[in-house]
C-alpha cells in the first residue's frame, strides 16, 4: 500500500475512529461480529439510530431544509489511498463544504461502497459515494450519492489514474460533480463502520451519478473484490425528510 499524505488529519476528522482494532466485511470480523470484536464497538449492536437502513417511509418538506453544498472546481485532495477496507481520498479545503441550519461542515473525505449501502424503496445502485464533512464541533455530515453502470465518470477517472502512477490527482471540479439540482433524503444516524458513531446527519441523493463498468472493476479490484457494505440495520421509526436543493443555474441547450 502506497500512502502520500501532505497533511496530517486529526484522529476526530477520520470516519474509522478506531485504528487499532482489526474488523472486515468477512467472518470472523465481518459487520454481525463487530460490536463483539472490541468495548469500542459496542455500539454497533446495541445501538438504536444506526445505519445503513432501507428508505421507505418519510415525509415531505419541500425547501425546509435550510441546506446547501458549496463546492468548488479546484479542489485537490491531500490523500489518496486504499485503507479501511475502500478507496479514499482525504481533503482540507475549506472552501469545499455544506451548510445546514446555520452550521457549516467541510469536506474531509469522499469514499466508496461497493454495492450501495443504503436503498431507496429497495433499489441500492451497484456503487455508492460518501462525502464526509465535519463542523468545528466536531459533527459528522455525509452525502451519499449512487452510480449507475453508463458512461465513465470524470472524477472517478482522474481519481484511478492517479491512484495508478502513485501521485496526488490534480483539482477536482466537485462543482459540477452533483445535478443542479438535487432531491434528498435527510435523517440521522450513524457511521456504517465501526465504532459505528451515532448522531451522524446523513443526506442521500435520490439522482444517481454514472460510472462505466470498467471503472467499476478498478474500484473494486482496489478494494480486493470485498463487498464492503453493512448489512441494512433495524430501523427503529426514523424521521427521514425528503427535500431538495438548488445547488445552482441549470445550463441552458443552445
Amino acid at each position: 500500500m502506497w500512502r502520500y499524505c501532505l497533511l496530517s488529519l486529526p484522529l476526530s476528522l477520520s470516519l474509522w475512529a478506531a485504528e487499532a482494532h482489526k474488523w472486515s466485511y468477512e467472518h470472523p470480523t465481518a459487520p454481525r461480529q463487530w460490536g463483539d470484536l472490541h468495548k469500542d464497538f459496542e455500539m454497533c449492536k446495541s445501538g438504536k439510530n444506526q445505519s445503513p437502513i432501507d428508505i421507505e417511509h418519510y415525509y415531505n418538506a419541500p425547501d425546509k431544509e435550510n441546506f446547501g453544498v458549496f463546492y468548488q472546481n479546484n479542489a485537490r485532495p491531500i490523500s489518496l489511498e486504499y485503507s479501511h477496507h475502500t478507496f479514499v481520498a482525504k481533503f482540507n479545503t475549506p472552501k469545499n463544504h455544506v451548510s445546514y441550519r446555520d452550521h457549516v461542515y467541510k469536506l474531509v473525505n469522499l469514499h466508496f461502497h461497493a454495492p450501495m449501502e443504503f436503498s431507496i424503496h429497495k433499489e441500492r445502485q451497484p456503487l455508492s459515494m460518501h462525502m464526509v464533512h465535519q463542523d468545528a464541533n466536531g459533527s459528522l455530515l455525509v452525502l451519499g450519492i449512487g452510480f449507475e453502470i453508463g458512461e465513465p465518470n470524470e472524477m472517478i477517472a482522474h481519481l484511478l489514474e492517479a491512484y495508478a502512477r502513485k501521485k496526488i490527482p490534480q483539482a477536482l471540479d466537485l462543482e459540477n460533480l452533483l445535478p443542479s439540482t438535487i432531491n434528498y433524503y435527510h435523517f440521522n444516524g450513524s457511521l456504517t463502520t465501526p465504532p459505528c458513531t451515532e448522531g451522524v446527519a446523513w443526506f442521500i441523493i435520490e439522482e444517481t451519478l454514472s460510472v462505466s463498468e470498467e471503472q467499476l472493476e478498478a474500484l473494486k479490484k482496489i478494494m480486493h473484490y470485498v463487498e464492503n457494505r453493512r448489512p441494512p440495520q433495524k430501523d427503529y421509526n426514523s424521521v427521514i425528510v425528503k427535500s431538495s436543493a438548488v445547488l445552482r443555474e441549470p445550463e441552458h441547450v443552445q
